[in-house]
């Protein structure tokens, strides 16, 4: 079993750098995925974009989640898998944004996750399969 899809996901203010955020969210699927931005304005008013990555083959997203390195993996596993996981077989986790540009990949904690990259993964998990097995199972063969 593996994961569906993948989409990660950053809102940025006019003055973050688009290009340099544009270029670590391709980090992130290896440069095999497309990166659509949005315009939009925030609740108050101020100008923002959407920056999407979609990940729709299901070996580029299962790369992209691994891809995420061992320390990432393993903090996953210790603060308990079913944590990132919701009723919808989805994977949800958020990236620290000031690591991601630096090229380092660290869970965002505290402040740093409400403007975190968001990551949803969609597990390929059947009635009668457990997601959090699935996922335990690909994160533990890597691992090994």
């Amino acid at each position: 079993m593996s994961l569906h899809s993948a989409v990660w996901r950053v809102h940025c203010s006019a003055v973050d750098d688009l290009n340099l955020i544009e270029k670590s969210l391709l980090s992130l699927s290896k440069g095999k995925g497309e990166v659509i931005q949005e315009k939009s304005k925030s609740y108050h008013g101020a100008p923002q974009t959407t920056l999407e990555l979609t990940i729709t083959r299901k070996k580029n997203a299962r790369e992209s989640l691994l891809g995420l390195g061992r320390e990432v993996l393993e903090n996953m596993i210790e603060g308990g898998i079913t944590t990132f996981i919701d009723e919808d077989k989805t994977l949800h986790l958020r990236l620290d944004i000031d690591e991601l540009v630096q090229g380092n990949m660290k869970i965002a904690t505290g402040n740093s996750r409400k403007i975190g990259v968001k990551g949803k993964f969609k597990i390929e998990a059947y009635p009668g399969q457990n997601p959090e097995e699935i996922v335990l199972g690909l994160i533990s063969d890597y691992l090994a």
